[in-house]
């Protein structure tokens, strides 16, 4: 075991961060006796795969960070479906592209998402219509109570949006590898735009969808390696019925997409229209010109810069509308 002290903003896609202590494990045996370790020392833990939703304190001297760098892909053939089991230190989109290299469906549109495969069920991560959840199986998480592996199915993740057992229960297990279900047979979940342009098509494979959807991320993202970013910072926001219609009253034009119980609202056109800080810049922070919910640091931010930026749109908006937006990106402080 190696524990290296590094800045630690080059281990976050938003290069944010201070210096601290990382060690990064390839096994559960190692994993294992880090655990152990860090239990002796009185270390908090913080487990991390590429970054790409993280950001750091200024100072961390009570944290171990713990780089999952386990690989590889298996896939089991059964009938019309395709079993795949992906270690979590494996890259997202290397299994998704995998995946449509082999004429499978299910995991598509979840394309050029940044990030681990041990990360993608703690958000539930989607895009376009369609969730983790939709093809998930069940993982391997080591249970840092006992120190025992344990299987845990997808009844048991209390998946919802953007949100699973493994976020309300953040210091509980450490995930090692994701089983999902795909299939053999088309099953395009075009309903989102750009993608509903495809239904002129007469036949279409997943691989035509993952190239439109990299297409269009690329389009209205910017690449955290010229403009450090972490993609979405804040979640879609989640109202009532009855304050979905009190919003409509006052703003003729907000998009309200509906679910069960309520409205989802995008939290881009609420950061656009209501707080008026799309492509706003404070200092080194400020969102992306075209797509707000991205917060970028154009200099050499700090943490404080960032919650603070953040903070200013979360007041703007919960003043004029009563709606509080959550952060989504992962703050180690």
């Amino acid at each position: 075991m190696e524990i290296k002290t590094v800045d630690l903003k080059q281990y976050s896609s938003l290069r944010v961060g201070g210096e601290g202590k990382l060690v990064e494990v390839t096994s559960t045996v190692e994993l294992v006796e880090v655990i152990m370790y860090a239990q002796k020392e009185g270390l908090r833990i913080h487990i991390l795969g590429e970054g790409t939703n993280t950001f750091f304190a200024d100072s961390l001297e009570n944290f171990l960070i713990v780089r999952m760098l386990s690989r590889g892909i298996s896939f089991e053939e059964h009938g019309d479906s395709i079993f795949v089991t992906a270690f979590a230190g494996e890259s997202w989109d290397d299994v998704v592209q995998f995946s449509v290299e082999k004429g499978l469906w299910g995991l598509e549109n979840l394309s050029y998402i940044p990030g681990t495969v041990g990360a993608a069920p703690v958000q539930n991560i989607g895009a376009y219509g369609v969730e983790l959840a939709d093809v998930f199986v069940s993982l391997s998480a080591l249970d840092r109570e006992t120190l025992n592996v344990v299987e845990i199915d997808k009844g048991a993740c209390n998946f919802g949006y953007r949100d699973s057992l493994f976020k309300q229960q953040s210091n509980r297990y450490i995930i090692l590898s994701v089983k999902l279900e795909l299939s053999k047979k088309p099953r395009a979940v075009l309903t989102y735009k750009p993608l509903d342009s495809l239904l002129v098509k007469e036949t279409i494979t997943s691989y035509d969808v993952r190239e439109l959807v990299v297409a269009t991320r690329m389009t209205k993202l910017p690449n955290y390696a010229t403009h450090p970013n972490t993609g979405s910072f804040f979640k879609n926001p989640v109202v009532t019925t009855e304050e979905g219609v009190r919003l409509r009253g006052k703003y003729e034009n907000i998009p309200l997409i509906e679910v069960v119980g309520g409205y989802k609202i995008p939290a881009a056109w609420l950061i656009e229209h209501v707080a008026e800080m799309k492509g706003v810049r404070m200092g080194n922070v400020g969102t992306w010109p075209s797509q707000p919910l991205v917060i970028v640091n154009y200099g050499e931010a700090d943490a404080e810069e960032v919650m603070a930026f953040s903070g200013e749109i979360i007041k703007k908006i919960k003043e004029a509308t009563g709606v509080e937006l959550e952060r989504e990106v992962n703050f180690v402080m």
